[in-house]
């Protein structure tokens, strides 16, 4: 079996904009997500559960996918470099939303608005991964989770960095593999930013009139960076299919 989500014979994602070229499909659905995750962040949203992954990945890249807030139908991986190759072991397609349900289930045992700051962050950073390692979209999925971790966060009244996160995105994702490795797993790298990214008082940004946009400036800013280059997640192909 190949791919259905690739143009036939490309390492290309079929896509609403017909575009062909990898860097150009890449450039055009980070615009476009990127529109609509402002849109959706003017929005209040707080439905925590399944159904308010499916929403938020929908609304991210509708203009983007057809199948945009659409569970995933193969299994997949991806190839870390961060783990010398071998991929995180994200859930098959068939066990999805029993997955994520049962993240769901975890963490509203919870008892959220107990917990110091400082905990609530330790939480966070064990619990978000049990739904980021589910992966249940064929792409986009640590954009949806980390928008959702967001809108929680902010739903138990904290302000949360969203910029800092966004301009240390290949520390975020390192940060969620290194959690999503069962018992090895290590949280200590997604805590450290979170502890920086969850504040009690509101985040000011500086805006540099030599940007189109404000600019996150400070330390905490800069101690994220890394040279994470991004790997395409590829079709997996299991053991039972390779016996047929």
């Amino acid at each position: 079996m190949n791919d259905p989500y690739l143009y036939e014979g490309s390492s290309v994602l079929c896509n609403l904009l017909n575009i062909h070229d990898e860097k150009g499909l890449d450039v055009a659905e980070a615009e476009l997500s990127q529109a609509n995750m402002m849109l959706l962040y003017e929005q209040d949203f707080n439905d925590f559960s399944t159904q308010g992954i499916k929403t938020i990945h929908k609304i991210l890249f509708e203009d983007v996918y057809d199948w945009a807030g659409e569970f995933r139908t193969i299994n997949i991986q991806k190839r870390e470099p961060l783990l010398a190759g071998i991929s995180v072991w994200y859930s098959d397609a068939d066990n999805i939303k029993k997955d994520l349900d049962s993240a769901w289930k975890a963490i509203n045992k919870i008892k959220w608005r107990n917990l110091s700051r400082e905990d609530f962050a330790a939480q966070i950073a064990r619990m978000f991964p049990l739904l980021w390692q589910v992966h249940p979209f064929r792409e986009g999925n640590t954009r949806t989770i980390v928008m959702l971790m967001t809108f929680f966060v902010e739903d138990y009244d904290y302000y949360f960095d969203k910029e800092l996160l966004a301009t240390s995105a290949g520390y975020v994702r390192n940060a969620l593999v290194m959690a999503s490795l069962g018992q090895y797993s290590e949280f200590e790298h997604l805590e450290k930013i979170l502890l920086d990214a969850i504040c009690t008082e509101p985040i000011e940004y500086t805006d540099d009139l030599d940007q189109e946009e404000s600019v996150p400036q400070g330390e905490k800013y800069q101690k994220y960076k890394t040279d994470y280059k991004p790997v395409a997640h590829e079709y997996r192909v299991d053991d039972e299919e390779n016996k047929k």
